[in-house]
C-alpha cells in the first residue's frame, strides 16, 4: 500500500472527519477523464484523494532534511469544530509520515472542503 492510500485510510478513520475528497479541483478531474478517455487506451483515471511530494534531501543536492508535504481535502462531521478536527488531521498525518519516513519534515495541508451538522 503506498504513502497516499496508508493515509487516506487513516483520515477516513479520524474522529470528526466525515469523508476525504477528491485532492484536486472538480474541474480537473473532468479534465483529466476527457484526456484519459480521448487517449490510446481509453481507461478511467483514478481519483487522488491524498498528494504526497517530495523537496529537498541528498537527491536534489541539498544537505538539510527532506520535506514530505501532504495536501488533503476533507468534509467534517460537526462532531468537533471544524479547524479543530483539521489540527488533529494536520497531526495524525504528520506523526503517520514521520514515523514512516524518519528523518523528514512533514508539511500538512488540510483542507476543509465541507462542514458538517
Amino acid at each position: 500500500m503506498s504513502l497516499e492510500d496508508e493515509l487516506h485510510q487513516l483520515v477516513l478513520t479520524m474522529e470528526g472527519v466525515s469523508t476525504v475528497y477528491s485532492a484536486d479541483p472538480l474541474w480537473m478531474n473532468v479534465l483529466k477523464q476527457v484526456g484519459a478517455l480521448l487517449g490510446p487506451e481509453g481507461d478511467d483515471v483514478p481519483t487522488t484523494f491524498v498528494v504526497c511530494s517530495e523537496e529537498g534531501g541528498p537527491a536534489s543536492g541539498d544537505t538539510g532534511r527532506t520535506l514530505t508535504t501532504v495536501r488533503v481535502r476533507i468534509g467534517t462531521s460537526g462532531a468537533q469544530p471544524a479547524p479543530v478536527v483539521a489540527k488533529l488531521v494536520a497531526e495524525g498525518i504528520r506523526a503517520h509520515v514521520c514515523a514512516r519516513r524518519p528523518g523528514t519534515e512533514v508539511k500538512a495541508v488540510v483542507e476543509i472542503a465541507a462542514i458538517g451538522l
